[in-house]
């Protein structure tokens, strides 16, 4: 071989030597990318089935308004409240709960069904099925057709 094609050789060698550590950065690169990639498309996928989800919930919400829910009022019945989750609501004139199967709503667009899952018979149903709509105009009007309510949150 002759000199020039062996100094041509090692120079060509010597710069191949750098660019391999290069393509293993590279290839890591590439992987982090994809992680992310990956990572954003499971967001956007997980937010849209979310927004799905509200869609259908706003939809019941108004159906329940409409329909003629039990507005959820303070004990004392000078203020609305809001309903929460997993809590009995209370007739202020009986002191008992109201029956199972009862859809309630409050001022705020939440809704819920009074259901009991008769592991313990002597407790009351409690508010489960939540559902809200943003349609305060709906809520003012469905809720103006309630004046004086009686049932209500029972503070802890």
């Amino acid at each position: 071989m002759k000199p020039t094609h062996v100094a041509f050789a090692l120079a060509i060698i010597g710069t191949a030597i750098p660019s391999v550590s290069n393509l293993g950065n590279f290839a890591s690169q590439v992987s982090t990318a994809r992680a992310e990639a990956s990572r954003i498309g499971d967001d956007m996928t997980e937010l849209t089935l979310s927004q799905q989800e509200q869609a259908q919930k706003n939809e019941v919400a108004i159906a329940r308004y409409q329909n003629g829910c039990i507005p959820v009022v303070s004990a004392d019945q000078l203020s609305y409240v809001s309903l929460v989750l997993n809590l009995p609501v209370i007739d202020s004139v009986s002191g008992q709960p109201i029956p199972v199967g009862s859809v309630v709503c409050d001022a705020h667009g939440n809704t819920g069904v009074i259901t009991d899952d008769d592991s313990a018979p002597n407790t009351p149903g409690v508010t489960q099925k939540m559902a809200f709509t943003g349609d305060k105009s709906l809520v003012d009007r469905q809720l103006s057709q309630y004046q004086g309510a009686a049932y209500y949150m029972p503070s802890n």
